[in-house]
């Protein structure tokens, strides 16, 4: 698997990133990656690079960055049986995820889309505390998969959902 990262978040976890070699991977498992931060709480938010589809890993401690392969990947499952991804489609995908190997980024068009969904995040928490309401960034991950993209022309979840259904058919 491949995470590419921005400056920022390279940075923070104190790595070198050239270039990726996109050609000798499988696209379904390159991600991007971008740091933001909700307060003074550290976030990731990490995206598919095909399907857009995409989820914030919130309250990361310095330490965390250290073992962030780790925690993408339990993240990256609990998100998929919160979206309701079939079981088998999973353990396929997952049967073939590898280690992860960090790379600089190479398409603006899905930090873009990053920054979007980091400022939509930012609405729907400042907006729902304001209001007093407790907010779980999980729902917001339901939320931001259910918002369609025009590159994709559709919402993430249903666009990764497809993605995984006819992974290696």
């Amino acid at each position: 698997m491949i995470i590419q990262c921005t400056k920022k978040l390279a940075d923070e976890m104190k790595i070198k990133v050239e270039k990726p070699d996109l050609l000798n991977g499988r696209l379904l498992h390159s991600w991007s990656a971008h740091i933001f931060k909700i307060g003074r709480t550290k976030c990731v938010m990490i995206m598919n690079n095909v399907s857009r589809y995409h989820f914030i890993i919130y309250g990361l401690l310095k330490k965390d960055f250290n073992n962030l392969s780790e925690i993408i990947k339990n993240e990256m499952i609990t998100n998929f049986f919160a979206d309701e991804f079939l079981v088998d489609d999973i353990n396929k995908y997952l049967d073939q995820i590898g280690d992860i190997q960090y790379t600089a980024t190479s398409d603006r068009s899905i930090i873009s889309q990053i920054n979007d969904s980091i400022l939509i995040t930012q609405h729907i928490l400042y907006e729902e505390a304001e209001k007093g309401n407790p907010v779980y960034i999980y729902d917001i991950n339901r939320e931001l998969n259910s918002m369609p993209m025009m590159k994709i022309k559709g919402d993430p979840k249903d666009v990764m959902r497809l993605h995984l259904s006819t992974f290696n058919d």
